[in-house]
């Protein structure tokens, strides 16, 4: 069964410069802590950016580094400010995975282990007819943001932004997540630490985790 990922990069970051997924980290960029454990696992990926007409200079040759080093698919939200639930449809309207795997691009602790935790689930999800798998803390807290989408999930994605865009309002993610029947799956069985969960909003959260331990 062919599996796929999107790693959502379309935020406006304001509170870390507007420039998330191309702060430093280590050697390189955020954004490529997550894209590294795509390629060491082989799944091909689309990287969803902001819409281009809002992007500068600097930050689009950035994007084509991305795409000069990793050689993957990248594309933008076709709306707008429309939240990670844009990034998603964005994502999968051009990449061709059975089931999707949705990653954001600012947390650096992900790695090989937590991925294929979560793909063991697909057969589950498969024989009882859940849409989208998504780990869930002991306090009802979801991790939409680290999931699986199943690709016949794109016709209610699309038909909910066309109903939210009509509306001129918010997009939740978690309408999208209740109306896909979700298979929840612990997130200590994902990983048990919780550590691939964390991820990067402030300045300060750069400078404190990266001086953690791995």
């Amino acid at each position: 069964m062919k599996i796929s990922a999107i790693v959502l990069s379309g935020g406006n970051a304001e509170r870390l410069g507007g420039e998330k997924p191309f702060r430093r980290w280590g050697e390189g960029y955020l954004i490529e802590s997550t894209i590294r454990v795509l390629v060491e696992m082989r799944i091909p990926f689309v990287v969803v950016f902001k819409n281009m007409r809002y992007l500068d200079g600097g930050h689009i040759d950035k994007i084509f580094y991305l795409l000069k080093k990793y050689r993957q698919s990248i594309t933008w939200d076709v709306i707008y400010n429309g939240g990670p639930i844009v990034g998603i449809l964005s994502g999968m309207r051009v990449t061709e995975g059975y089931w999707i795997l949705v990653l954001p691009c600012d947390t650096p602790f992900i790695n090989r282990e937590s991925i294929e935790n979560l793909l063991k689930y697909i057969d589950t999800a498969e024989s009882k007819g859940y849409n989208c798998i998504v780990p869930k803390h002991e306090n009802g807290y979801i991790e939409p943001l680290f999931s699986l989408y199943k690709r016949s999930s794109l016709n209610i994605l699309e038909k909910l932004v066309k109903e939210t865009t009509v509306k001129n309002k918010g997009i939740p993610i978690r309408e999208l997540i209740q109306r896909l029947n979700p298979l929840y799956v612990s997130s200590k069985d994902i990983d048990k630490s919780k550590r691939v969960f964390i991820n990067i909003n402030t300045f300060e959260d750069l400078r404190r985790l990266a001086s953690s331990p791995p």
